[in-house]
């Protein structure tokens, strides 16, 4: 079984567990070859099981051209992959990561043009798309207007009202936690839906690591670590989950319109999911 996944936090700590646990042949994304060399290395230290198993990729997922080439290198050696882990995220840690644009190109666009690059690598017959959201798409689609959450929650969407939506709630500020993050993460789980239509023979979902602690969320007080932070990404990958679903960071199925945290009740795809059932 072969993945394409991430270099750093709960990226990172899915190459490993997928590795050493699961049986995967992993190809880790790194924008920098030197630091994917070096978290390879890491695991490798830790966990000699690993040792062979893993293989860097070199891509940028704000970049075109980049997320190209590497759909091409892995094309070139013949390779099918099983699932493809939109994994990489900017905008929710303290410091300067280009603003609201830059956010939006990294968190939506990101995962839109790697699936656009690899979807002909992803085994057609059992093949997944994994795109990892945040809990904080929740926080801020619940806080918006019926006509909103109308929209990021209608699986007839098509892309382009989408995109326009997504760029007039821009332009307007309405950004959310981090700058854009909140903003960039809903768009991301309705993307998810859009997709898993455009690809009816593959398995789309998203998800919500959880609070998790890794580079991006350093100073914000998470407490959980990234292992603990795969248990949704592992059940969206491997287990028996709902086609253009967004998944809690328990593995349970979970509303977009507002938060569910572990123990609340498994969303089962009710129209207009009761706040008063959930975390609100």
């Amino acid at each position: 079984m072969r993945l394409s996944t991430g270099n750093s936090g709960i990226g990172l700590a899915l190459c490993k567990l997928l590795a050493t646990e699961h049986g995967c042949y992993v190809y880790l994304g790194s924008r920098s070859a030197e630091r994917g060399t070096a978290a390879i290395k890491t695991i490798v230290d830790s966990t000699p099981a690993a040792a062979g198993k893993i293989e860097l990729l070199q891509v940028d997922v704000s970049d075109d051209a980049s997320c190209i080439s590497a759909a091409a290198t892995l094309k070139a050696k013949g390779v099918t992959l099983y699932g493809l882990v939109n994994n990489a995220g900017v905008g929710l840690a303290h410091g300067d990561v280009g603003g609201a644009d830059a956010i939006m190109n990294t968190n939506y666009k990101g995962p839109l043009r790697m699936t656009e690059a690899f979807v002909g690598l992803i085994d057609p017959k059992e093949g997944r798309i994994v795109n990892t959201s945040s809990g904080v798409a929740s926080m801020w689609l619940r806080e918006q207007d019926a006509a909103t959450k109308a929209l990021y929650t209608n699986p007839d969407i098509t892309q382009e009202q989408l995109d326009e939506d997504l760029k007039k709630q821009q332009a307007a500020g309405n950004l959310g936690m981090g700058a854009g993050y909140g903003l960039s993460k809903a768009g991301l789980t309705t993307l998810t839906m859009i997709q898993a239509k455009k690809y009816p023979n593959l398995m789309v979902t998203s998800l919500s690591p959880g609070f998790i602690d890794t580079p991006m969320t350093k100073g914000f007080g998470a407490k959980l670590s990234p292992e603990q932070g795969c248990i949704s990404s592992i059940k969206c990958l491997l287990g028996e989950v709902t086609r253009g679903s967004y998944y809690g960071s328990d593995g349970m199925r979970s509303p977009l319109t507002c938060t569910r945290d572990p123990g609340m009740p498994e969303y089962k795809g009710e129209a207009d999911p009761d706040p008063k059932v959930y975390n609100n």
